[in-house]
């Protein structure tokens, strides 16, 4: 079925769909662009119209957009190149028949955008695409040229895309079927340019000098010229005499430009015009040799060409290297004769069935494999130096330059005799184990170069693909192969290797697709290591390219060979998707492959001597896992075969090493401990690792390292219940070397606690010292932080007046965090509940405030009678405790509010308080009333249906946990107004928790009345403006709760929601706002205070006079905005609302407060201000009165 979506968006043109989307827009742009160019007027001009460039402009954005699929272009390719270039051929044409003017009237630039729109037709599409559609008849040859002459003259930098056009124009052009000499018309008053010498005055003379004097210029000026050169002096008419001269000159440039002047330019190497030099000439000589049919005519130039090719002059310079190579190859190309038939013949079966038979034909295929000889061929003699210098090639330290180089001996052994084939496969073999070790089978590449293994990878890949490879070869070099894809030399702190180990995966890859049907008898020899190999690379290899290429190779072996076992299992478990992530290929993939025999041992073998000593620590430690997920398979295989060579690393002097060994003992003393333990050479090996260890590893450099591998592979005996007996004290130190040393201890506390736990490890005099001195201010910043967490291990009660200093005092965050989290085994104050530090990080309090939640959570909800005992202990601790969650139940962090309701639940509904006389009882019994439990919202999450109550939920949370402000307690009621307030200033959930204020505001009584059982004043709408009073007083220099004090009282002022508050309990707030605003310079702060006046003023007759003096009073603020802020809410009180009687002078004082720029310093504004308050004061007095 087709997609709708792609069937909207495209038009048939033709047969072909089109997916250029943009094309109606294009097409209707290039209309006009067109149309304003084809105005023949405006070509006088120096500069195309700037509409028309903006045009242009949005036509190459349009394209730029196609780069990555540029085939998208091609059916509407014809009429855009048509419709611009029948533009350019009238632009070219009429500026011919005037440039011999003296005063020529058409200028050389107004073209430009035209041209710079085909030369990004060009970069997208590419240049070969676009000919296909420009003029070529012969009428054109000489209009272009002359032109490109002509612009030619004055080289200027933004005109290049008009020469580039021009040169690949005339490129097309050189081409006709015609002598060029029966189209010269002899003209020779062209103007004269400087850097051409010549004397000849013929059409093909002065072409060739022109495309010489653009080899040397940067860019794509020089890529046009090297093709238009090619294609001019293939021809005919011009291989006799110009062909050989040129390609004479070419040397001598080349030549020339990389001698040296004297010996201090020898020591500095080529100049970049010398480099620019070199490369023209050299890429004009690979087009050349890429597009003539014979090397008859260069049999003098040969050796002149073998003495540049050999010059060491080019090594400082890739793109000149890769042209070399590229040359090499194509004038060996040029000398030999076409692909060798015989060859093909010798590698392919006659059928097809024979060629899907496994065992038909054995007897032939040997001898067609190793016996067939190929018809005489004659191999000129120079076949051998330009072997030499690709082969030389391979070693070179730029990727481009191996890879030119690998394709062209590919290419070349194709068309060579078998035998001569066979010697370049040898050779390319030779230059794997040049500076190899082997012993005992195993390939040691420690003294190798990368560039040099690279580059016969790549070569034996392009050999193969092309059917190169012959079955003894394969039998010699498949192993080296194999070594490939784990080859790794580490350097420092990285490793070299990864482009290696794709190119043996490519190797691979191409090895599967090999004619040759002997060859599947070899593999069939081989398909158990390689199809392990690979398998271990595509699931523990440290690169995602080097995985996924590993599982492209077992898919094409999987897919052509059919010779890897369980191939279609596996490759559905290991392919393209499942091997791009890392964790999800070293853990999961793995371990499901592993569930095969041929795949488990060989995978466990890979994992234990060569990942776990990555050098890489992520690396190591994915390792790791996926040890602990493979070992339980094969326990007997680990504990034989792999243990004793870990073993024997765990003091390695290398670091990475020694690390990677000492976790993968601990991953395996822990996964297969049964079968460890049961045989007492193993268990020795395994509890031996640690006084293996010698004592400058944990002291010097890697210390921290080290130190954390030890600790997982004592928390790994402690899991898995291992007797250590007298190496407790050993471990301890360990312990408390590992916190004074490593900077991340999260994994060294869960170890600790394992350890504590499995000893059963009390806290003795030394113990608790050595943790207690640790954590003094006196101490390092991460050991400090480091024990505090491991204080949480210990003893539940002892160390809790010491974690309490630390939530609540602790010097940094991190230590209150810490703090906060080690509290997890103990019940202590709330203080943690408190912390709101913010600094550049954010509001970094908040990790205090989640793990306090978190750890208070688990131990109330591991006793019912927590809460009691603690009631017990400090009653105010326990009050100050409730009152802190309701407050947090108001966060505006969702997690931190969904951990709280969780835990007022926990205490209402879970902890039982049975001390009926205390103030904890009363107001649980309180609470229970008022936020009385909800079905389905312990977990915090939202309801399917959206009924179901959630705390994630701000709304619902809010207008549920409002109700808790009746509660008799003001240590109860007083924090979770506070919290709401606070809530309620911040968008966007301000407006939830200001909304819930406001509806629970009008439930409650207009005043304070009274309940006759208690004679107690009940709470009412008198206690929310009280409250908000109380928050208002509070240090305007400290305190952060003002600000959402004053936002919170103006908004529920305007919604109405105070207004049942007693007269009386308004003057107060007033007063509280007139202290805030006193003497205050805080632009946002003051700008809230009058904010609130202005609110304040709708209330009663009292405060709108109250409020309208302190603003009018505020119009002569010192800072600017303030005036301008006071007078808008004046006139918003006195003009809009009417809050004062003005009389007559409303008029006059709306204009003042309206016209008058009072954000601005000047005798009006003080003029201004002395009318306004002259009208206003008396009013506000006659009010009074």
């Amino acid at each position: 079925m087709s997609d709708p979506v792609q069937n909207d968006n495209a038009e048939d043109v033709g047969s072909v769909p089109s997916f250029f989307r943009e094309h109606a827009e294009f097409l209707h742009l290039l209309d006009e662009v067109a149309t304003s160019a084809s105005n023949v007027e405006s070509w006088t001009l120096p500069n195309a119209p700037e509409e028309e460039m903006r045009l242009i402009r949005e036509m190459k954005k349009t394209l730029d957009v196609y780069q990555e699929q540029p085939t998208c272009l091609d059916p509407y390719l014809e009429r855009i190149v048509s419709r611009l270039m029948s533009v350019v051929q009238e632009y070219v044409y009429a500026f011919h028949d005037t440039m011999y003017k003296p005063e020529s009237p058409i200028t050389v630039t107004r073209m430009d955008g035209i041209f710079d729109l085909l030369y990004t037709l060009c970069k997208v599409r590419g240049y070969k695409v676009i000919l296909r559609f420009f003029p070529h008849g012969v009428a054109d040859v000489e209009p272009v040229f002359a032109t490109l002459w002509r612009f030619s003259v004055d080289l200027e930098a933004s005109n290049w895309p008009a020469r580039y056009t021009l040169l690949i124009w005339l490129s097309l052009l050189a081409m006709i079927p015609f002598d060029i000499e029966s189209i010269d018309s002899g003209t020779t008053d062209l103007p004269a340019i400087a850097e051409l010498g010549t004397s000849d005055v013929s059409l093909m003379g002065r072409w060739v000098e022109l495309g010489k004097l653009f080899l040397c210029k940067p860019g794509c000026e020089m890529e046009g010229a090297a093709v238009m050169l090619s294609r001019l002096l293939s021809r005919r008419d011009s291989a006799a005499v110009l062909r050989p001269e040129f390609i004479e000159w070419a040397a001598r440039e080349i030549t020339n430009a990389a001698r040296p002047i004297d010996t201090a330019a020898a020591n500095a190497g080529l100049q970049i015009g010398s480099v620019l030099r070199i490369n023209g000439a050299l890429r004009v000589l690979c087009h050349l040799f890429s597009a003539m049919d014979s090397h008859a005519t260069l049999d003098a130039q040969i050796p002149m060409l073998l003495d540049i090719f050999q010059m060491d002059a080019f090594d400082q310079h890739s793109i000149t290297r890769k042209l070399i190579s590229k040359a090499v190859q194509r004038l060996a190309l040029l000398m030999l004769p076409a692909t060798n038939a015989e060859m093909g013949r010798a590698y392919a079966r006659p059928s097809l069935r024979e060629n899907l038979s496994n065992n038909a034909g054995a007897a032939s295929d040997s001898m067609r494999d190793d016996e067939a000889e190929s018809p005489d061929v004659e191999v000129p003699l120079e076949m051998e130096a330009f072997v030499g210098i690709l082969l030389q090639k391979l070693h070179d330290k730029d990727t481009i330059v191996r890879w030119s180089a690998a394709k062209g001996i590919g290419r070349i052994s194709e068309r060579l005799p078998m035998a001569l084939a066979r010697e370049i496969v040898l050779a390319v073999g030779d230059i794997l184990k040049d500076e190899t070790l082997v012993d005992n089978g195993l390939i040691d590449v420690a003294m190798t170069t990368e560039y040099s293994w690279h580059g016969a990878l790549l070569c034996l890949a392009e050999l193969s693909r092309r059917g190169m490879l012959y079955a003894q070869a394969l039998r010699q070099i498949v192993p080296w192969v194999v070594r490939g894809l784990t080859y790794e030399i580490q350097r420092g702190d990285y490793s070299v290797g990864s482009n290696v180990r794709d190119a043996a995966c490519y190797v691979m890859w191409s090895l599967a697709r090999i004619p040759n049907p002997s060859s599947k008898r070899v593999f069939a020899e081989m398909s158990v290591e390689m199809a392990t190999t690979l398998i271990s690379v595509a699931v523990f290899d440290r690169e995602s390219n080097v995985r996924r290429a590993a599982s492209a190779a077992f898919q094409e072996h999987v897919g052509r060979q059919s010779a890897f076992p369980h191939g279609i299992s596996v490759l559905q478990l290991a392919d393209f998707f499942s091997v791009g992530i890392m964790r999800n290929a070293f853990v999961v993939t793995s371990r499901k492959i592993a569930e095969f025999d041929e795949y488990k041992h060989p995978l466990l073998h890979h994992l234990c001597t060569v990942t776990v000593y990555h050098w890489d620590l992520k690396t190591r430690e994915l390792a790791v896992k996926a040890l602990r997920e493979l070992a339980p398979l094969s326990p007997a295989y680990v504990r034989t075969h792999l243990l004793p060579g870990i073993v024997a690393n765990v003091a390695s002097p290398f670091l990475a090493v020694r690390h990677g060994a000492i976790t993968a003992v601990a991953a395996i003393a822990e996964t297969i401990a049964v079968e460890l333990v049961s045989h007492t050479d193993a268990s020795k090996m395994v509890l031996d690792v640690a006084d293996s260890i010698p004592a400058r590893y944990i002291e010097d450099f890697g210390a921290s390292l080290t130190l954390a591998a030890l600790t997982t592979y004592m928390g790994s005996l402690s899991r898995a219940g291992w007797s250590i007996g007298e190496a407790q004290g050993k471990y301890f130190a360990l312990f408390e070397l590992a916190f004074i040393t490593c900077k991340t201890v999260d994994d060294i506390v869960v170890d600790f606690t394992s350890f504590v736990d499995a000893c059963n490890l009390t806290p003795d005099q030394r113990l608790r010292i050595s943790i207690v001195k640790h954590t003094q201010v006196a101490s390092s910043g991460t050991s400090r932080e480091s024990f505090v967490l491991a204080v949480g291990a210990l003893e539940k009660q002892s160390d809790l007046e010491l974690l309490c200093s630390l939530v609540a005092e602790g010097t940094t965050v991190e230590i209150r965090r810490n703090a906060a989290a080690a509290l997890g085994q103990f019940c202590t104050r709330a203080r943690g509940l408190e912390d709101h530090s913010v600094d550049n990080r954010g509001d970094v309090g908040s990790w205090v405030r989640k793990q306090s939640l978190q750890s208070l959570a688990r131990i109330f909800a591991a006793d019912s009678q927590t809460f009691q005992r603690l009631n017990e202990r400090d009653g105010e601790l326990a009050i100050r405790l409730l009152g802190q969650i309701l407050c947090s139940t108001t966060e505006k962090i969702d997690r931190l509010r969904v951990a709280a309701g969780h835990m007022l639940e926990i205490l209402l509904y879970e902890q039982r308080v049975e001390a009926a006389d205390s103030r904890l009882c009363e107001g649980l019994e309180q609470l229970r009333r008022l936020v009385p439990a909800q079905p389905n919202d312990s977990s915090g999450d939202a309801g399917v249906d959206g009924c179901e109550f959630s705390w994630a939920d701000p709304e619902a949370a809010f207008t549920r946990i409002v109700q808790a402000l009746s509660v008799s307690d003001e240590q109860l009621r007083r924090p979770l107004f506070e919290g709401l307030v606070s809530t309620g200033s911040a968008e966007p959930l301000g407006k939830f928790a200001v909304g819930a204020v406001a509806a629970y505001a009008e439930t409650l009584p207009e005043t304070g009345a009274t309940v006759a059982a208690s004679a107690q004043p009940e709470w009412g709408v008198d206690g929310i403006v009280a409250e908000l009073t109380r928050l208002l007083l509070t240090d305007r220099q400290t305190s952060k709760i003002i600000n959402p004090a004053l936002i919170v009282a103006d908004q529920l002022i305007e919604q109405g929601a105070l207004l049942a508050a007693a007269p009386d309990s308004w003057i107060p707030l007033y007063r509280a706002t007139q202290r805030v605003a006193f003497k205050l310079r805080a632009p946002l702060r003051l700008s809230l205070c009058l904010k609130l006046y202005g609110s304040l003023a709708l209330v009663s007759e009292e405060l709108s006079r109250l409020a309208v003096g302190s603003l009018l009073a505020h119009m002569a603020h010192p800072v600017l905005r303030i005036r301008q802020t006071a007078a808008d809410h004046l006139f918003s009180a006195l003009c809009i609302h009417g809050v004062v009687d003005v009389g007559d002078d409303g008029d006059e004082i709306g204009r003042l407060v309206s016209e008058t720029e009072w954000a601005q310093e000047s005798a009006g504004v003080k003029d201004a201000r002395a009318q306004l308050t002259a009208l206003v004061r008396p009013r506000l007095a006659q009010d009074r009165n």
